[in-house]
């Protein structure tokens, strides 16, 4: 069956990278999202990351099949490969920087404790944090004026700028040792989540992933539940859940088509499973999201 997925820009709306040669990419919310009468879709990268800024006005937004209202001002961070759309008031104020996820390995090198931080969605509000707003606006302004210029070691402040951006939000969400520490347990984890993304519609047995990864069964169940909190079987369940959701958010396939979709011979059985992790079944999810509002959320 042809997979359905949302779709995956390298700039929203664009399936080339931006035209300039620098690694990162730094524009206006007005600039793109006044061409889309200001609600940017819900989309995803694959491999890039974006920093926002928002200063003055109102913003809603959506992250994988949640919606939720912005505190402006607030500055945040989205990491490749979640969906997400946005929807913003015509006189917002803000700017948005994009750059390709494997700079941050080189950005904080010297921030092992940072490692691993950004993942994740980071959401900083700043209306309550004057010290931090001030600093915040400083850095985009000088992040603004360098990206417009052309003056020597151009590149090399841009990155020191955003990293600045990048330190804030990682503080702010508290940096916990337990969290970044890249042992070889926590590589193992990591390498199992590449592992289900490219394989969990096959619905293959935990000792398919533990071979592929040098281990036993116990071994990489241990690994996940002292990095993860959960069973191997349990990441495998969740991406299958997320996917399941995403579908029935975004596609026209019905319920039982998607369960197909997902590996899923029995469309009762798919039934079953979206119940009892979601709490609600497949179709009673499906009309929530559609009774929204928002045509974004």
């Amino acid at each position: 069956m042809k997979d359905v997925q949302v779709p995956s820009y390298k700039l929203f709306g664009e399936k080339a990278l931006w035209p300039t040669p620098e690694p990162v990419h730094c524009e206006t919310i007005a600039a793109r999202s006044a061409l889309y009468d200001w609600e940017i879709t819900p989309h995803s990268h694959d491999s890039l990351l974006h920093v926002v800024f928002l200063q003055a006005g109102a913003a809603e937004m959506v992250l994988e099949t949640q919606s939720q209202a912005l505190a402006v001002p607030c500055v945040l961070m989205v990491p490749p490969r979640r969906i997400h759309g946005f929807r913003f008031s015509p006189d917002m104020v803000g700017r948005i920087v994009t750059l390709p996820q494997a700079l941050l390995g080189e950005l904080f090198a010297l921030s092992g404790e940072l490692r691993g931080v950004f993942d994740s969605f980071r959401y900083l509000p700043l209306g309550d944090r004057p010290d931090t707003l001030d600093l915040i606006r400083l850095y985009f302004e000088q992040f603004e004026r360098e990206y417009g210029g052309h003056l020597p070691g151009r590149l090399s402040a841009l990155m020191a700028t955003l990293g600045l951006v990048l330190v804030q939000l990682a503080r702010a969400g508290g940096v916990a040792s337990e969290q970044v520490a890249h042992d070889r347990m926590h590589a193992r984890v990591e390498r199992f989540a590449e592992l289900i993304e490219q394989h969990f519609r096959e619905w293959q047995p935990i000792g398919f992933y533990a071979g592929r990864l040098g281990v036993s069964t116990a071994q990489l169940n241990n690994s996940c539940r002292r990095e993860a909190g959960t069973s191997a079987q349990d990441m495998i369940h969740e991406r299958l859940l997320l996917e399941a959701r995403r579908l029935l958010a975004y596609s026209d396939l019905d319920v039982t088509g998607i369960g197909y979709s997902l590996g899923f011979q029995d469309p009762a059985y798919f039934s079953r499973f979206f119940s009892r992790r979601q709490g609600m079944s497949p179709s009673a999810f499906r009309q929530a999201h559609l009774r929204r509002p928002d045509r974004a959320g």
